[in-house]
């Protein structure tokens, strides 16, 4: 049973929800397993972190969103104990990513944890504040399945080699390794842009990134996208192409197997977010 059989299922009783906790925790173990040694609150972290994802409030939406920022207070010595190893929020971050794909939600962009020092909370006190953020600009396409339509045959031509086929109604695009395109290079943002499609065409935008998002010479904040554009993401080109234009008609969404290729500039077609044959599965 794959995970998302095992987990999704109308509301979530106690046994899902102690079941994702466990998974949760398990991915959290195997590779950010210094939260425990840092945070001897973790697990009550990891209950606090269900709950969000199994609430009603998000599972019901339609079509049913995750929490995309989540706010994490931490006693003064904790909290400069993670500030020092920042990787720690991004592998936390893909954890929440992961068991909330597995449970069927969808994240307008990808999670995200910021931390926030607490002198007020007690040694082993915390607070979790998490909510559905995107830039204003996104706001404008929302995601349903009438209105994130796709072009036919559209691609992206990364630093002149490589061709990304873009089949998909939402691309994340950023340095981060749960990007549908990770461009690895220390310039470009985890989270550094989104193409999200829009009645049978694309629009990019960029997710306040450090070092901005250009589109034939000059900086974007969001534009629609147009065969022969050149999209300069710090130090990746991308050449935007389209092959033909379809009818604008609903297309039910279908995820497809991640591949990889080999550039360069390393450059990932969405991959697994965590190595299945080492996370430990419910």
């Amino acid at each position: 049973m794959n995970s998302l059989a095992f987990f999704k299922g109308k509301g979530m009783d106690n046994t899902r929800s102690d079941r994702l906790q466990g998974y949760i925790q398990r991915l959290l173990e195997t590779h950010a397993d210094a939260l425990w040694r840092y945070l001897p609150q973790a697990e009550s972290i990891v209950q606090t972190l269900v709950k969000t994802l199994t609430s009603d409030a998000y599972l019901q939406r339609q079509p049913p969103l995750g929490p995309t920022q989540y706010v994490l207070g931490l006693p003064p010595s904790q909290s400069e104990a993670i500030r020092q190893n920042s990787h720690l929020l991004d592998t936390l971050a893909l954890a929440i990513h992961k068991a909330g794909h597995d449970i069927g939600l969808r994240f307008p962009v990808l999670p995200r944890v910021l931390l926030e020092n607490r002198p007020d909370l007690p040694p082993e006190g915390f607070t979790l504040e998490a909510q559905i953020w995107e830039p204003e600009a996104l706001q404008a396409v929302p995601l349903d399945p009438e209105v994130n339509i796709p072009p036919q045959s559209a691609y992206l031509i990364i630093n002149g080699s490589q061709v990304f086929s873009l089949e998909r109604p939402l691309v994340h695009i950023g340095r981060r390794p749960d990007n549908d395109l990770v461009l690895d290079d220390p310039r470009i943002s985890r989270l550094h842009a989104q193409l999200r499609a829009n009645r049978g065409r694309f629009m990019l935008f960029d997710l306040n990134s450090t070092g901005g998002t250009l589109v034939n010479g000059k900086r974007i904040t969001a534009t629609i996208l147009y065969p022969g554009d050149v999209i300069t993401l710090a130090g990746a080109t991308l050449v935007y192409g389209q092959r033909a234009t379809r009818p604008l008609q609903e297309r039910p969404y279908e995820a497809k197997r991640p591949h990889v290729v080999n550039l360069k500039t390393t450059v990932t077609l969405r991959r697994p977010l965590l190595d299945p044959e080492t996370d430990g599965k419910p």
